[in-house]
């Protein structure tokens, strides 16, 4: 079993980044070795992605997305990875404008979260690792939410 945990940055994509720019959060991931090579991992974290301003009258809240998502990582070659993670994203932002389908409802509520990721982890002196993660989050969540998405990194310190 290896637990990290670390700071993460985000960038709001498609029509997320008309309401919102960069996000910055944090996470904590459980690892278990299934086989050589494979591991299950668990995922929790938040992050805040700034709202943007448009026109004189319209300032976007903070959105909060608080994702949890298990999934399988796999090593290819030495500390280069590939991972996959599926679960739920918790989205907070009361803002009309976040949601896509219906600006005119809540953006807040339940979301599908995925999120695949390619990394590598880099050994320090003392026999430690740190986990370089780039990955794509996406969140759908029915008619409410609508679909958000993002592009982020992780460095995290493997315990």
């Amino acid at each position: 079993f290896r637990f990290n945990a670390g700071p993460e940055l985000g960038f709001a994509t498609g029509s997320f980044s008309n309401t919102h720019s960069i996000g910055i959060g944090g996470s904590v991931q459980g690892e278990v070795s299934l086989q050589e090579h494979l591991y299950g991992t668990a995922t929790f974290g938040v992050t805040a992605y700034k709202g943007k301003s448009s026109g004189s009258n319209t300032n976007y809240k903070v959105a909060t997305i608080i994702p949890l998502r298990v999934g399988a990582k796999y090593f290819l070659t030495g500390g280069f990875y590939g991972s996959f993670q599926l679960g739920v994203g918790f989205l907070n932002n009361t803002t009309p404008g976040l949601n896509i389908i219906n600006p005119n409802t809540d953006a807040s509520g339940t979301a599908f979260a995925y999120s695949p990721q390619i990394g590598y982890e880099f050994k320090t002196k003392n026999y430690k690792s740190i986990d370089a993660t780039f990955k794509y989050d996406g969140y759908s969540g029915g008619n409410k939410i609508g679909t958000v998405g993002t592009i982020g990194f992780r460095l995290a310190y493997i315990f």
